[in-house]
């Protein structure tokens, strides 16, 4: 038996083997790293985005198409589909999680044959269910996609930047297809909902001894730019009218919630004040939490109502409209020339 006590091991390789080399350049990096042995502010910034890089599962909520734009919505594709465009557009780059890296190939192409050669990685969720409505088969889809700008963890990412991107913008979309009828001219029909971060300056430090961080409304903005930054960008993706619904707290003991809801309330109040009847925001406040604690109130009631409201407001996508129900409730046979045109862009 040995009396010498056995060495450390040099380094720790993965089951199966593993490339020394790297472990090795991993091992000198932190232990230059902990020593600051001549590191460089590029060296510095390589490392820490290698080890943002290394703790990053992607192996989970990741996906992709090839024939498929997933960044763009059904009602996009659709059209696109219908007046064939040649040839297809590059992915929305806002959606697309691998745009740094085909960047330069878009660029090179002038975005005209981009669309063939560049496949996005969308990061959200997917999920499709069958279902039988009285014996007519449906299938639901539920797709989430995460906007890569202003992205981040909780705490970590709050309110709005200062080009209008609010933290953890997620576009939602529902969609049912009428499986009765062939892909090819069947019925799709598609919702789109998008939430995210309240879009005004305020931020929430996170802390161990504190679960429930302050809300600090952390810079002024009297003429709210970032907000009305915000919504112009959502009147570009989506038209008018912009349906808002706010969730946060209207009434706390100590205010948290209460503080950045009141801003939010005054920032579209303000942004109304220039904005024709026809295409100001429609805000709509639903104490949530109040709601689904008080016994006599009942969550799936008020949010049915809302969803209903909503809806009736900004209507939805269908593929092979024949008739158009009218918001007095008529009925009329559908006629495209009789849609009303989306608003100009500055309104």
């Amino acid at each position: 038996e040995s009396l010498v006590p056995p060495s450390p091991p040099v380094a720790d390789v993965p089951p199966g083997g593993g490339d020394p080399g790297s472990v090795l350049l991993s091992m000198w990096n932190r232990g230059k790293r902990s020593l600051n042995l001549g590191l460089t502010n590029v060296e510095i910034a390589e490392l820490r985005y290698q080890g943002l890089y290394q703790f990053t599962d992607l192996s989970k909520d990741f996906f992709f198409s090839y024939a498929y734009d997933l960044t763009r919505p059904l009602q996009e594709n659709f059209l696109r589909g219908t007046l064939r465009p040649f040839p297809p557009p590059p992915p929305k780059d806002m959606y697309a999680w691998n745009h740094f890296l085909t960047r330069q190939l878009e660029e090179c192409t002038g975005g005209m044959t981009a669309g063939y050669w560049i496949c996005p990685l969308v990061h959200g969720s997917y999920i499709q269910r069958k279902i039988n409505d009285y014996g007519r088969s449906l299938s639901l889809i539920l797709l989430a996609r995460r906007s890569r700008h202003f992205a981040g963890t909780r705490y970590l990412k709050r309110g709005v930047s200062d080009q209008g991107k609010v933290a953890n913008d997620v576009e939602h979309e529902q969609i049912v297809h009428d499986e009765t009828t062939s892909a090819a001219s069947g019925t799709f029909s598609s919702y789109l909902q998008m939430r995210g971060s309240i879009p005004t300056y305020w931020t929430q430090e996170s802390s161990v001894t504190m679960p429930k961080p302050p809300i600090v409304l952390n810079r002024v903005d009297p003429t709210y730019q970032a907000t009305r930054a915000h919504f112009a960008d959502l009147l570009k993706r989506y038209g008018s009218p912009i349906v808002v619904l706010d969730l946060v707290k209207q009434s706390e003991k100590r205010e948290r919630e209460v503080i950045v809801g009141d801003e939010y309330r005054n920032a579209v109040e303000h942004l109304n004040s220039s904005i024709d009847d026809d295409h100001k925001i429609r805000y709509c406040a639903l104490d949530y939490s109040h709601v689904s604690k008080h016994r006599s109130l009942n969550v799936s009631s008020a949010l049915n109502e809302v969803a209903t409201w909503a809806v009736n407001l900004t209507g939805f996508f269908c593929s092979a409209p024949r008739w158009r129900i009218l918001r007095d409730g008529r009925v009329k046979p559908f006629d495209p020339d009789d849609v009303p045109p989306l608003p100009p862009q500055d309104a």
